[in-house]
């Protein structure tokens, strides 16, 4: 940003410096110089007044470049550019980003390794990423390397979707699209409607969708003695069938003063009813399993979601900077039902379980920051953050054996979130070719929690935790304009905590085996902590491409590790702790290029390439695989675009390499390799309409799994198979 800064203020200097001949140049007549002072005797004419257009270089500001915290930005035209219907598809182009299904993963990580924000904040509980759409989004920030204005729980990274705030031209567009497989079809329509009315800007945009999903899958089980003997085997078949709706609207207003002060106020309203009913149907082959043995069972899941977000945001200018303040507010309804009617071989016995849940939350967030330029190239910043989130959970079970009278028990839940942070950071431009970053941000959470699960008893838990986070950073630009520079970064991140890890609840499954087992917290948690270190080097080509090359370590302390263990029930039961540490190293390439940067016949190609070699390993367990949180070990992507006039034609070939991860001393689970081949065409009518054709899955990967538990007692085994089909969708774009 100082940069930008620099290069607006030279124009405007050398804007100032010419402004004399600027304005001679539009008085005087076509005729030969006359001396200066024959020009200097004439007075001039009180109504010759020169203009002078002064052009900043803000077009050619690229945060990539220029800004010394490392951050990869893709801004709006770069989003719609292909016609994207959902955020998951802009993000299959960004560099270092793995997306999988609906999962973000960064180096490799997931699950909560890499922070997923929306406004430089988490969304609200029950958020659907689905539901955005690129016309809503104003650009993407990719940040490898945490930075103090952001919240620290980012170890692998994070991805901060900055939706749209002002509107610069009027904005009237609707979408229609419609997605087919052989086991699910889908539509949405959404729309918006933006424009300005002297100092008020104003934007809705509306999103309705729903859907229907049939599936059919196959797996088995089986336990296996040391001596080789299968005492246990069988088959499993599952088949369901389920339907989704929803709807999500997003207005937004914003007022600018004649100071430059600006107000804004937006909200965020979504709804969304979705149901499943499926069998499953077990053939034992050879011996029994849980006793009673379970073999078929039918179920029934309608759920049901409300939320609401709202915030009002000021800027002001103070004491030379800039104020940024912001209120918000959210609240969401969750209600689940489960419906399961059980029974053993020959439907000898019968168990019926309806459990009903409703969980109701709320949360207050109030955000500040300063910004102000100081002297020799300073430019800093300072903030607070405070929030508090609280939620009821009420679960309501009736269980009833054979004609035995029915018996409920009603658990409660009530957690209570507050956090609290503060943070400063400098960012100073100490040459042309040289810039600096520091910051520190000091982050502390405390969770209480109530739970009350009849019987059973009543517990109170309450954990208090708190990290301070260094950061620095350093940008080299080589000065031999070759476009080359180097960047060097230390952070130190953690993961928290979740609330589920944090509380002494119990949840029950309903069905206990070792690969279905309960699950209970553990109120002593700490956070996991990572050092981290990250060396990049790119170099920009006056062609327009670019090639980068980063290494990156994370050592992790606290590592916070899900045992299996046997209570004094008998019953199976997950439990997490902090032990021993972690450590993850991470190499990625990347490179992207205009055709007409390899050879003009190639104009109008567009290619880009990425390949990503990711190593971790959990001290406490054994090796080999003991990877990190199913750590994807490798991948790779490729993609290219064609434009020709209206016409835009492009694919993407994503690969991730899989194989056996150790969960625990005992327990592996098997990482399917992928090998995802998409592709699109995009047509544009005329600058009001444009039509969009995709196909997914082109390869027709299914999604297949593997787990193995292996101790004294022998191997336990389970598999599914879950086929997966070619996806073709459509979506049209119109313009008013």
């Amino acid at each position: 940003m100082i940069l930008k800064q620099h290069r607006i203020a030279a124009a405007v200097q050398l804007a100032l410096l010419t402004l004399p001949a600027a304005a001679l140049a539009q008085t005087a007549p076509a005729a030969p110089a006359a001396p200066a002072e024959a020009v200097s005797a004439k007075p001039a004419k009180k109504d010759a007044i020169a203009t002078v257009e002064v052009k900043g270089a803000a077009g050619s500001y690229d945060p990539r470049r220029d800004d010394t915290a490392s951050k990869t930005v893709m801004n709006a035209d770069e989003i719609r550019k292909f016609g994207d219907t959902n955020v998951y598809d802009v993000l299959k182009r960004a560099p270092g980003v793995i997306v999988a299904g609906k999962t973000l993963r960064m180096n490799g990580l997931g699950n909560g390794y890499t922070q997923i924000l929306v406004n430089g904040d988490r969304p609200p509980p029950g958020f659907n990423m689905d539901t955005l759409t690129p016309d809503q989004i104003e650009r993407i920030e990719i940040i490898r390397a945490a930075s103090a204005e952001y919240s620290m729980q980012a170890i692998a990274g994070t991805i901060n979707i900055v939706l749209k705030k002002v509107i610069a031209k009027p904005q009237r567009d609707l979408r229609l699209a419609y997605a087919n497989a052989p086991t699910n079809h889908n539509y949405s329509v959404s729309g918006t409607w933006g424009d300005k009315a002297g100092k008020l800007s104003y934007f809705v945009s509306a999103f309705l969708y729903g859907g229907d999903n049939s599936n059919v899958s196959t797996g088995g089980a089986s336990l296996t003695l040391p001596s080789g003997e299968v005492t246990q085997l069988r088959t499993t078949r599952s088949e369901g069938s389920g339907s989704y709706r929803g709807a999500m609207l997003f207005p937004r207003l914003s007022w600018k003063f004649d100071n430059g002060d600006e107000l804004s106020a937006s909200s965020m309203l979504q709804s969304s009813r979705n149901g499943w009913d499926g069998t499953t149907h077990n053939a034992n082959l050879v011996g029994s399993f849980a006793s009673p043995d379970y073999v078929d069972y039918t179920y029934r899941s309608p759920n049901s979601m409300t939320m609401a977000a709202g915030e009002i945001g000021w800027i002001a200018k103070l004491a030379g900077g800039k104020l940024d303040l912001k209120l918000s507010g959210d609240r969401n309804r969750n209600g689940d039902e489960q419906f399961n009617e059980m029974f053993t071989a020959g439907r000898g016995q019968r168990l019926l379980r309806d459990w009903d849940s409703v969980n109701r939350g709320h949360r207050a967030t109030l955000r500040g920051k300063y910004t102000r330029s100081l002297f020799d190239g300073h430019n800093l910043s300072t903030g607070l953050e405070g929030s508090v989130q609280e939620s009821e959970q009420t679960r309501d079970r009736h269980d009833q054996l054979n004609q035995d009278a029915p018996t409920r028990l009603i658990e409660t839940f009530a957690p209570k979130i507050s956090r609290l942070a503060g943070y400063l950071q400098d960012e100073w431009s100490v040459d042309k070719q040289f810039s600096v970053y520091l910051g520190a941000r000091w982050e502390g959470v405390q969770t209480d929690s109530e739970a009350d699960s009849g019987p059973v008893g009543h517990f109170s838990t309450s954990s208090r935790n708190h990290v301070l986070s260094p950061v620095a950073q350093t940008l080299y630009k080589f000065p031999d304009g070759s476009g080359r520079q180097l960047r060097l970064a230390y952070t130190r991140t953690y993961k928290a905590p979740t609330v589920d890890q944090l509380t002494a609840r119990r949840y029950e499954t309903a069905v206990n085996t070792r690969f279905a087992a309960d699950s209970g917290g553990n109120p002593n948690l700490r956070p996991e902590l990572a050092n981290g270190i990250d060396v990049t080097f790119e170099q920009f080509l006056k062609s327009g491409a670019m090639v980068s090359a980063s290494v990156s370590r994370r050592a992790i302390s606290d590592y916070i590790r899900t045992t299996l263990d046997v209570d004094e029930n008998g019953r199976w039961v997950y439990r997490p702790l902090n032990d021993g540490d972690a450590l993850v190293r991470t190499l990625q390439l990347e490179a992207k290029a205009p055709g007409k940067a390899l050879s003009p016949a190639l104009g109008a190609f567009d290619l880009r390439a990425s390949f990503s070699r990711n190593w971790s390993r959990v001290s406490s367990v054994p090796g080999p695989g003991n990877r990190l949180d199913g750590q994807t070990p490798m991948s790779a992507t490729a993609g290219i675009d064609y434009r020709k006039g209206d016409l835009t034609l492009g694919g993407s070939m994503n690969w991730q390499h899989g194989g056996w991860v150790k969960v625990s001393e005992a327990e592996s689970q098997f990482q399917q390799s992928r090998r995802d081949l998409d592709v699109y065409l995009l047509y544009k009518f005329n600058p009001r309409y444009q039509l969009r054709v995709s196909a997914y899955n082109l390869l027709g990967q299914d999604m297949n799994s593997d787990r193995i538990y292996r101790d004294a007692a022998g191997t336990s085994r389970e598999t599914s198979f879950n086929p997966q089909y070619r996806r073709v969708a459509a979506n049209i774009e119109m313009k008013f």
